[in-house]
């Protein structure tokens, strides 16, 4: 009896299965091909996306001239020819159906993974540095921008795209499904802005584009998706988070755009004069608290990460706890949260204290489980800089109130609280970035510990504040550009 019966009797299968396959093709007039071992390359390949070949299970498997051959063990479904046609149309080549069996199929989408997507990473990752930018010369704004991407090529469309948000200092780019077309916006100093509209069909091939280079799933019915990538433009490396929902018309997809342009000094976020003294007084002691407040999009990580910056010497271990982590920065461990793990922000935060850093940065503090460990850590040894949703500097110590962190030792552990939105910098200079840090910052006084032990209302907080000389946001000057 053989060693592996098994491997006899799915050899014996596989063999009555293409067997099979070759009749039927035969009875339908249609070429047969078996394409397991099948020399396949990566550019025929990518004649079909990888999303549609697992839908429609079809593969191109080569090409002669403007023919390229493909096969299916479905070629009789309705929907194939018009997607087939599409294809064809946008790749100018027409499409030779064959028959294979569903093993062929199989066998041939596995491929995918070791000869398309490899080459999207290494060579569709990188800019088309010197098309691109003579086409980006000749643009001088975002409504010339976005006409003349009307002309742009597909396989160029979506480094076009991402290269014209660079030189525009856009930080995000969306892409929203409408009826018709599909809506192309850059946002640009926190507004957003149209760009331009581009097609289903070119808009089908940036998606499998921007959802291999993240290592997303293909398939359009996965939900809600987030990953990352790296790129090239130009001279210039960034990441980019990819955010992808599904819509009415479509999935929608949100490109953050994390360029070192975005990794600022303290100089550079525009600061007064008096919230980046309060700062450097902050950040001479090795333990306590900084709390930076305010809405999403008001710049929080930005301004933590400028404190790093300063803070990032040789003889220091920081740590940071994100959820993403946004920028990566040479010289700190940077550590990414997988709630959907159990591995939330106060989990990350207790295994960090394991290692004892000097400098623990806690993206935000959401619940009292982790605005415990955090305050107990910046009263044991650490210097701790976190984020938190509040509307001004003084509600701070309401917010973690009401959250169930320790009063007792609030007034101890928090050294300086910085409320802040982004605003429009009057005049910028060349290189500076079009938006600024309008800050509010409280230092903790001992009349703020006697309103902590009362557990005083949001109100009570802002009085005391104002009575102290404290500024509304509003109030607050701008520094001098």
């Amino acid at each position: 009896m053989p060693k592996n019966i098994q491997s006899v009797i799915k050899g014996y299968s596989r063999q009555k299965e293409e067997e099979q396959t070759r009749l039927i093709a035969a009875e339908n007039n249609l070429p047969y091909i078996n394409l397991v071992n099948f020399p396949f390359t990566g550019d025929v390949l990518g004649f079909i996306p990888e999303d549609i070949a697992l839908k429609f299970a079809v593969i191109a498997f080569e090409r002669l001239g403007n023919i390229v051959r493909v096969a299916t063990p479905f070629p009789f479904r309705p929907d194939l020819d018009e997607q087939m046609n599409k294809l064809g149309e946008v790749g100018k080549v027409r499409f030779e159906p064959h028959f294979c069996s569903q093993t062929s199929i199989e066998y041939a989408i596995k491929q995918y993974s070791k000869l398309v997507r490899p080459a999207a990473e290494r060579t569709r990752a990188q800019a088309e540095k010197e098309s691109v930018g003579d086409f980006l010369k000749n643009v001088a704004n975002l409504e010339e921008f976005g006409g003349a991407i009307q002309n742009v090529s597909t396989t160029k469309l979506f480094e076009t795209i991402l290269s014209g948000a660079v030189a525009f200092n856009a930080s995000d780019i969306h892409f929203e499904p409408q009826a018709d077309f599909i809506r192309v916006r850059f946002r640009v100093d926190g507004v957003l802005q149209d760009v331009a509209q581009v097609s289903a069909d070119s808009y089908h091939l940036l998606d499998s584009r921007v959802k291999n280079l993240s290592g997303l799933k293909l398939n359009k019915n996965a939900g809600a998706q987030d990953g990352r990538f790296s790129i090239e433009i130009g001279n210039e490396k960034m990441d980019v988070r990819v955010s992808i929902l599904p819509a009415t018309y479509g999935e929608v997809i949100e490109l953050r755009l994390l360029t070192g342009k975005a990794f600022l000094s303290l100089d550079q976020l525009g600061l007064d004069e008096g919230a980046k003294a309060a700062i450097l007084r902050a950040i001479q002691f090795e333990t306590g608290m900084i709390v930076v407040t305010g809405p999403t999009g008001a710049g929080k990580t930005t301004t933590l990460y400028a404190i790093l910056k300063s803070l990032n010497t040789p003889e220091k271990k920081i740590i940071t706890i994100e959820d993403p982590v946004e920028y990566k920065i040479a010289g700190i461990e940077q550590i990414q949260v997988q709630p959907d793990r159990g591995f939330d922000f106060a989990q990350a935060l207790r295994a960090v204290l394991r290692q004892d850093p000097n400098i623990i940065l806690v993206g935000e503090i959401r619940d009292k489980e982790t605005a415990e460990i955090a305050i107990n850590a910046s009263l044991t040894g650490h210097l701790v800089l976190t984020t938190l949703h509040a509307n001004s500097a003084p509600a701070t110590f309401a917010r973690l109130i009401e959250m169930g962190a320790p009063g007792h030792l609030l007034s101890d552990a928090i050294r300086l609280i910085i409320a802040q939105r982004l605003v429009k910098r009057p005049g910028p200079k060349e290189g500076e970035p079009g938006r600024m840090v309008q800050a509010q910052f409280l230092e903790p006084t001992a009349e703020y510990t006697e309103l902590i032990k009362q557990k005083a209302s949001i109100r009570e907080f802002e009085e005391l504040f104002q009575k102290l000389g404290g500024k509304s946001l509003t109030d607050t000057k701008l520094a001098s550009s």
